[in-house]
């Protein structure tokens, strides 16, 4: 209810009576275009383009940062998801360093201009380190220095720079902020959606010898970031800089503490536990607390009162942590799982990290569209309050994880059948020709007969009809040759030591059998390729360089171009000297011929999709320094065609070195779910984001009193920071093995959090209308008396959930 103290609205005595000076008077609103165009704050553009340039470089690194951790600092999956979301969380934590360094000590202009610099330093660090070789000392020290700078840098700026931006505006000019913020969010979503698309364009370039180009993708960032500082700084002598004032962060710590001092010692019994802080506290022996009074209106009863508004929003904030634990994995581990998939879209290869373009192009569409038509239209069906908003939006993020567990579902159809702990999955190989091959395993009596030029394994080796499952331990098989054309002189008994967990085979040549495992994981370059080897077992023995060369559309053979890594791939075998690099183990399990039999095995590498020719290479095209000489080889005339994506290819060479057998094995099969796959998950979590992120950011902004403000912003981030942690624990704990089971339990998690915000929502919550039209020394005026004369006692309400 209100009550009528006369008509005193803009007298100095109506503010003391309350304890409060009279509200200054705000400037004249501008509405029309041609008004707010001529008194509108110039500097906000420097501001905007700050922002924009920013968000272009955190968001064009952050894209290409996992497949970087994966392919050049050499992490799994695991490792890379954990190292992704640690540099995330400390993003988000740093917030709260870089708000209570404006707010206390410099303000928010020297806070921007400083972090800038130092964010630019980490930026061009991050680059430098790109460009060094993989073997390089520097790695990973100098990655995550880097790094580290950008973490502490962008945390500076984002708590005070959208702020510092209304501070450019003269108070009272509502409509004209409403719009700059709009300007603003526009432009982080603009340099995030550039960014996102053409960063992995970026890295896919091929650049100072290697296939992929990640100097250049963490360098246009860095350059960018350079600009944003040289941008902001043009604006100096023009800006508005409000001094700093208080560290909020540190009197909200300190009226908490002694509160609950105060209330463990007992005394003045109170109806809230916050106020026990009165009970060793008088206003009027405090200096501090008599100049916030003359000087606000206030004093430290109000800030008490602030303070509990600063509670409520933060029991509320109970769902917002796994929240983003569900939507930061678009970097991360929805990333890892658009790796396994099909890339190729008709004619165009669509980067796995351009998916990431999605979420913020369709943010700029569906806010609008939620405002505009989804909210007026739910409106007229029922109230539509910020909290039912978060509800379903929670919701629909647990649906955007069932959608992607679902596709994970099919995607897994394509992964190989990893034997579990203690097993081994074992298959043979049949390179004789003309010579059918019958075995028989002691261990579990099984028998198969191996055509020649046969393998015995389906596709992806799972099939337990063609595929020895068995213990890893000392196997014993028994071989009959079948055939005219049968070799003399091989052992009708092997004997092989079986490692557990793993897929390995055992090729039959002329002059003995070799032993060895398949490396099961797929490509995660992310350019559309498949993964292949070699074994060479020839009548003479070859243990040196090996190269694929592309051959041209029409099949012509063309010569070695070193100088274009994605036309040229290459293996360095070990010479006695230089380490050995690219040549893995082969165990050779019998020599067969009295000349015995030397088989080399290369390491699988990463090959984009086309046509291919072999070649014998003769000396070492790049050294360490990635400097480039010509490629001396000879053709092995061994061609073949692969257009697919995600397989993994082995191919066996045998016979005359000079022209020698082939035959090609594929023990992982191709990625076959399409990566348009990930659009429904995309576009449903795009969905939650809006009813949860924005809508929460403004329902806590609304919540908290005036002074709780900036540190609710950073309070918020922070949110952040603890959901990419659960991220981070999970990926290092390992708890998952199979995807799909992953993201069911995290669509779980979300449902029941949200269940229980729900009941949070119907049985806690307190609403508290804070007015939007503070003024800039007088936060609690308007709330006390309005432009009647109205003194408003009414005590908060119960939320209308």
């Amino acid at each position: 209810m209100r009550k009528s103290v006369g008509s005193c609205n803009e007298s100095s005595e109506c503010g003391s009576q309350y304890g409060r000076p009279a509200p200054k008077q705000a400037t004249k609103e501008y509405n029309t275009w041609p008004e707010m165009i001529k008194h509108w704050p110039k500097t906000t553009f420097c501001i905007v383009s700050n922002e924009f340039c920013e968000r272009f470089s955190y968001y064009g690194m952050r894209t290409v940062l996992t497949l970087y951790v994966a392919n050049i600092l050499r992490m799994n999956d695991q490792d890379s998801t954990v190292f992704f979301n640690a540099f995330t969380v400390l993003c988000y934590f740093t917030p709260i360093l870089g708000s209570i360094i404006a707010d206390g000590y410099i303000g928010k202009f020297w806070t921007i201009f400083s972090v800038s610099i130092l964010y630019a330093a980490g930026q061009i660090m991050l680059a430098i380190a790109a460009m060094q070789p993989l073997k390089s000392a520097l790695h990973p020290g100098l990655d995550i220095a880097g790094l580290a700078i950008i973490g502490f840098g962008t945390g500076g700026i984002k708590p005070c720079v959208s702020a510092f931006g209304g501070d450019q505006f003269e108070l009272g000019q509502n409509r004209m902020i409403s719009l700059y913020f709009s300007v603003f969010y526009f432009s982080i979503n603009a340099g995030s959606m550039i960014s996102t698309f053409v960063s992995p364009m970026f890295r896919a370039q091929p650049c100072m010898g290697e296939d992929s180009c990640y100097p250049l993708a963490f360098g246009i960032p860095a350059i960018l970031m350079v600009v944003s500082c040289i941008v902001f700084m043009a604006g100096s002598w023009w800006y508005k800089k409000p001094p700093p004032t208080e560290n909020v962060v540190a009197e909200v710590s300190k009226t908490i503490g002694r509160a609950l001092v105060n209330k463990v010692k007992g005394g003045q019994k109170r109806d809230h536990w916050l106020e026990c802080y009165l009970n060793t506290h008088r206003c009027e022996s405090d200096a501090k607390c008599q100049a916030l009074r003359a000087r606000k209106g206030r004093d430290d009863k109000q800030f008490i009162e602030d303070v509990k508004s600063l509670l409520r929003v933060l029991i509320m904030y109970l769902p917002v942590p796994v929240f983003w634990a569900l939507y930061d994995q678009q970097g991360s581990v929805w990333l890892f799982q658009s790796l396994q998939m099909d890339c190729q879209v008709g004619t165009y290869l669509l980067l796995p990290d351009q998916m990431q373009t999605v979420n913020a192009v369709l943010i700029l569409v569906f806010i609008p569209i939620f405002q505009i038509i989804v909210y007026p239209i739910f409106s007229k069906i029922c109230n539509v309050t910020p909290l039912r908003k978060m509800v379903v939006g929670g919701f629909i993020a647990a649906l955007a994880f069932v959608i992607s567990g679902l596709v994970q579902l099919s995607i897994n159809k394509t992964l190989p059948n990893i034997p579990e702990p203690g097993h081994t999955n074992l298959a043979f190989v049949n390179t004789l020709s003309g010579c059918n091959v019958t075995i028989h395993s002691l261990q579990n009596n099984a028998n198969y007969t191996l055509p020649a030029g046969g393998y015995m394994m389906d596709d992806n080796w799972s099939d337990i009809k063609q595929t020895f499952k068995l213990k890893a331990t000392k196997a014993t098989f028994n071989l009959d040759y079948v055939g005219s054309t049968c070799p003399a002189g091989l052992d009708k008994t092997i004997t092989a030591d079986l490692t557990g967990k793993k897929i390995q085979y055992v090729t039959l040549t002329a002059n003995g059998y070799y032993l060895r495992t398949v490396n099961t994981e797929k490509p995660k370059e992310g350019n559309g390729e498949f993964k292949f080897s070699m074994n060479i077992a020839t009548n003479k023995p070859y243990g040196w360089n090996m190269a694929l060369c592309r051959r041209d559309p029409h099949g012509k053979s063309t010569k070695c171009d070193s100088t274009k890594p994605s036309d040229f791939v290459y293996w360095e075998h070990y010479d006695g000297q230089n380490y050995d690099i690219d040549s893995e183990n082969t165990t050779i399990l019998h020599g067969g011929k009295p000349s015995g039999l030397n088989a080399t095995g290369y390491a699988y590498k990463s090959v984009r999709p086309g046509k291919w020719e072999l070649f014998y290479l003769h000396n070492v095209p790049r050294d360490i320094n990635r400097d480039t000489q010509a490629a001396d080889t000879t053709s092995t005339n061994v061609t073949f065609e692969i257009e697919r994506q995600g397989g993994v290819y082995i191919m066996t060479l045998t016979g005359d070195v000079q022209k020698p057998n082939f035959e090609i094995y594929q023990p992982v099969p191709d990625n076959t779910v399409n990566i348009l796959w990930q659009l429904p998950q995309i576009t449903v979590i795009t969905i939650a984001e809006i009813l949860f992120s924005i809508t929460g950011y403004d329902f806590s902004y609304s919540q908290a009193a005036p002074s709780m403000k900036s540190l609710v912003q950073a309070l918020w981030l922070l949110t952040t920071a603890v959901g990419d942690s659960i991220i981070l624990i999970v990926a290092a704990a390992n708890l998952f093995e199979n995807m799909a089971t992953e993201f069911f339990v995290y669509a779980a998690l979300m449902a029941g959090v949200i269940i229980i915000f729900m009941f949070m929502c119907i049985f806690y919550y307190e609403y508290h209308n804070y007015t939007d039209a503070e003024e800039e020394e007088d936060d609690y005026y308007p709330s006390a008396i309005d432009n009647e004369g109205y003194v408003d006692t009414e005590k908060p309400a119960k939320y209308d959930f």
